[in-house]
């Protein structure tokens, strides 16, 4: 095997008083794919009463709930975590400026789309690998490197290799650039063209193709540009 991705999975917790709507976002959370493990409280009192400190990367949180509100639970989770993505689920959208006060993330209105969902989980994930130092190990010339994925700075394909330029040095490996792309965390690794997968965190200025900080030029596919220009513009903005 060339390649693997180390990592630990996404940690989610649903606070949600409705067993039927648990049960439609946890789907929603199964078809994203997206390695994880998940716990569904009933009440604000019953997720409140275990929690602690980066205990979950990402809580969605239904705001009417008998007892303690989704606010109230959110507040009382502000004080003690100010990492976790708090994302309320609800029916109404009146306690929209609630939401920005505890800084939640997203306020989603039942029924949930599934590409509001994907959304949330994406930021939650690209804030956890940060976290966890992600590391992606290649072969080259039959001995494995382990890379840290924030010192990778673009990944070219060339001559039927992979060619890995990170902060240090570059590397080669047989791995095709398709293959790297599934294990690398999107948005914030993106493919740009055939031919490159570019690290939005080194990106240094976009004009008609990437200038990556180390002065190299990532190439744009000309009928993906203004696909690439708005994700490259949407990362930055939850960024």
């Amino acid at each position: 095997m060339d390649a693997m991705f180390v990592k630990s999975d996404l940690r989610i917790a649903i606070c949600e008083d409705s067993l039927v709507d648990t049960d439609v976002l946890t789907a929603l959370i199964e078809m994203s794919k997206i390695p994880h493990t998940l716990d569904t409280f009933l009440s604000g009192d019953a997720f409140l009463e275990g929690y602690a400190k980066e205990k979950y990367d990402l809580l969605f949180l239904d705001v009417f709930m008998e007892g303690l509100s989704g606010v109230q639970t959110a507040e009382a989770v502000r004080e003690i975590d100010t990492q976790v993505v708090i994302v309320f689920t609800t029916t109404s959208d009146e306690f929209t400026r609630e939401g920005y006060r505890l800084n939640a993330y997203k306020y989603l209105i039942k029924p949930l789309a599934y590409e509001d969902v994907v959304d949330a989980l994406e930021l939650a994930k690209l804030k956890h690998d940060k976290a966890q130092g992600a590391t992606l190990a290649i072969i080259t010339d039959s001995e494995p490197v382990i890379i840290p994925m924030k010192d990778i700075i673009f990944i070219e394909s060339s001559n039927r290799r992979s060619l890995v330029y990170t902060v240090g040095e570059t590397y080669s490996t047989s791995m095709t650039i398709e293959a790297l792309l599934k294990l690398l965390p999107s948005p914030r690794f993106l493919l740009s063209h055939r031919s490159f997968i570019v690290n939005l965190d080194h990106v240094d200025e976009l004009e008609e193709d990437f200038i990556m900080d180390n002065g190299e030029i990532a190439y744009i596919a000309v009928k993906n540009h203004q696909k690439v220009k708005r994700t490259y513009k949407n990362y930055l903005t939850s960024r």
